[in-house]
């Protein structure tokens, strides 16, 4: 499937962090003397930093705003097709072949949409109006940013080096390539890091294995021109 260029139509929602929020994580380490670091220069490592890191290396470009995409996909020939933004909240408009469906036969699932009849194979000939996002992002990536932040902060005020020099602005593969934990914090670092992991696995799909995952049964679609599933 070539998926067509997205348009994005309007936005809201999306991660956004407080410098509250750093500072409290830091203020419950013992010992931890953060009087040079003012709340602009936090929310800089927390936006600027931060977030794009958690964005786009740990959650491999998926986006938390709340957005609604026109996006034309090609005909598979199967049951469902997969979109590219998720999870989708609404579909507002699907056209096959210039030939707008009727809703109540289209179905949305967390990044794709299904019909009882095939898609007709065809080069961008499904366009789908849908709306993908989270009004409010997930208290859990929102918390995983502000550790981020915190985490780089207690490195360098532990004495265990710039992380953004390192780390985030390089674009690195995983978290302990960028944080490997280092310092007189580096505990608390360590603690930290193994949270966003988890987190970035649960909303991004980070992977953590060497070789693909097996499809799931219900994962698999069935193939009409091979009579297998897929």
């Amino acid at each position: 499937m070539t998926d067509f260029p997205v348009e994005s139509l309007d936005s809201s929602g999306g991660i956004k962090v407080t410098a509250k929020q750093v500072t409290d994580l830091l203020q419950a380490v013992e010992d931890f003397d953060s009087t040079e670091w003012t709340n602009e220069s936090v929310l800089e490592v927390a936006n600027d930093y931060a977030l794009p890191y958690f964005e786009e290396v740990l959650c491999k470009g998926k986006h938390f705003d709340y957005e609604t995409y026109t996006e034309l996909l090609d005909g598979n020939g199967m049951f469902n097709l997969r979109l590219s933004h998720k999870p989708v909240q609404e579909i507002i408009s699907v056209t096959i072949a210039g030939e707008v469906q009727d809703l109540a036969n289209i179905f949305k699932y967390t990044n794709r949409i299904a019909r009882r009849v095939e898609f007709p194979i065809g080069m961008q000939n499904v366009e789908v109006v849908y709306k993908a996002g989270y009004e409010a992002a997930p208290q859990p990536c929102v918390m995983s940013v502000a550790m981020l932040a915190a985490m780089h902060i207690a490195r360098v005020v532990g004495g265990g080096g710039d992380a953004i020099a390192t780390g985030i602005t390089a674009g690195p593969i995983t978290l302990k390539e960028a944080f490997t934990p280092a310092g007189k914090y580096s505990a608390k670092i360590a603690s930290w890091q193994r949270q966003v992991s988890t987190v970035a696995r649960r909303y991004g799909g980070t992977k953590i294995l060497s070789k693909p995952r097996m499809k799931r049964d219900y994962e698999r679609q069935y193939d009409p021109r091979t009579d297998s599933y897929v």
